[in-house]
């Protein structure tokens, strides 16, 4: 009996060990983002431009929308560095809700030892298959003497989202900037 309530533990303790090691491999590839833009559309009412604002509370709003989510609290936009995307995640276990934006393609230079890259990429917003417009930024990914790496982006982007429906098309221009740094761990979601 002891030794199969050792070999239980055992088991228990080697899958917590996994799963921590999972968990804290997806947190380092998630970094707080945040997203400041302008939406340009047309006013239906006279026909003349119309500016607004739009950040990571908007994309947090739709996010949550879409996904049928009424509570905001503990919402994030963070940058998914592993697979080039904007995702919204939800708690502390970064339970991923929806991926806004990806970015794919393009051209990439970076300097001899990789630290800093230069890219100019395309934006594919909410899904779409067909590009909706770009990204420039510059990323920089570095390890402190305690062994921690930093990565930080900076970027520019301009993007379109075709009309749908009752709504026009709508043109955005911005800058993302996301990284370990940005803010302090946990309050990265809702500003804009």
């Amino acid at each position: 009996m002891k030794s199969t309530k050792s070999l239980f533990i055992g088991i228990t303790v080697a899958l917590a060990v996994q799963v921590a090691g999972v968990l804290s491999t997806r947190a380092q590839d998630l970094v707080p983002a945040f997203l400041n833009a302008i939406s340009v559309s047309t006013n239906g009412t006279n026909g003349n431009l119309s500016y607004n604002s739009f950040g990571n509370k908007d994309i947090i709003r739709s996010c949550a929308s879409s996904a049928g989510l009424t509570n905001l609290e503990g919402l994030k936009l963070v940058f998914d560095r592993t697979n080039d995307t904007l995702d919204v995640v939800s708690g502390t276990n970064q339970t991923l809700v929806c991926t806004p934006a990806a970015f794919s393609g393009g051209t990439s230079l970076s300097n001899t030892n990789g630290t800093t890259t230069q890219e100019l990429t395309f934006v594919f917003w909410e899904g779409s298959t067909t590009a909706n417009g770009t990204l420039s930024a510059l990323e920089h990914t570095y390890t402190k003497t305690n062994g921690m790496t930093f990565f930080n982006l900076k970027g520019q982007l301009q993007f379109q989202v075709p009309a749908s429906g009752t709504n026009g098309p709508t043109i955005y221009l911005g800058s993302l900037i996301a990284g370990n740094e940005l803010f302090s761990f946990g309050d990265f979601g809702g500003r804009d």
